[in-house]
């Protein structure tokens, strides 16, 4: 049997997903499910594990995009100091050295800023049935995935400052968050990305959950 490191993000999604909808059903006393209080426990358990190790991998696919930025700065900044080293050596040893002569630093052209996707726009959420709000937003030119990011907040701590966690990235425009509390409102931004970096976020836009 693989391990959970093994199977792929978008199963594990489709599982997280499969759960809240499992338990949001179970709330609303559908007879359908009609699940016992340790069977609710364990899915609850389930989804929460689930929902750690999708957070766990976003966490090191952060890191890992910091770090090739990083070396891609490193990189960047090196290049003019080997290109002004290699052009000593071809003024110091001439044509004797026919391996100096012929080497050759292609010239660097770092990408623009204009090459990373702008922020999506016109961002909306509404109410979408029982525990659940869709998002949307307009498409962005360039754009190969988005990262939809979530807060909520606590009736009982208006004031309280959000706290912001990347729920889902994909290709399209559109989606369904579901497994919500009734009654709390949850705050969403949305962020689109390409080989060439990550653009800034989205407006934020807001809903109570049906």
């Amino acid at each position: 049997m693989a391990g959970w490191k093994e199977i792929p993000r978008s199963k594990i999604e489709d599982l997280i997903t499969l759960v809240s909808d499992i338990i949001a059903g179970d709330e609303q006393n559908h007879t359908e499910w009609a699940l016992s209080e340790p069977s609710r426990a364990d899915l609850q358990n389930l989804r929460n594990h689930l929902q750690s190790l999708l957070d766990d991998r976003q966490a090191k696919y952060a890191a890992w995009r910091d770090s090739v930025a990083a070396a891609k700065d490193g990189i960047k900044e090196a290049i003019p100091t080997v290109r002004t080293a290699i052009d000593k050596c071809r003024a110091h040893f001439g044509r004797t050295s026919a391996r100096l002569l012929d080497y050759n630093v292609a010239p660097y052209h770092p990408r623009t800023a204009a090459e990373i996707p702008a922020a999506p726009e016109a961002i909306t959420a509404e109410p979408a049935g029982v525990g659940k709000i869709e998002v949307d937003w307009s498409n962005v030119t360039g754009a190969k995935f988005y990262e939809l990011w979530r807060a909520d907040q606590d009736s009982q701590k208006p004031d309280e400052q959000l706290q912001w966690r990347l729920i889902r990235t994909f290709t399209k425009t559109i989606f369904t968050d579901s497994g919500l509390t009734s009654g709390r409102r949850y705050f969403y931004k949305v962020r689109a990305a390409n080989a060439a970096g990550t653009g800034e976020f989205s407006a934020v836009a807001d809903c109570v959950a049906p």
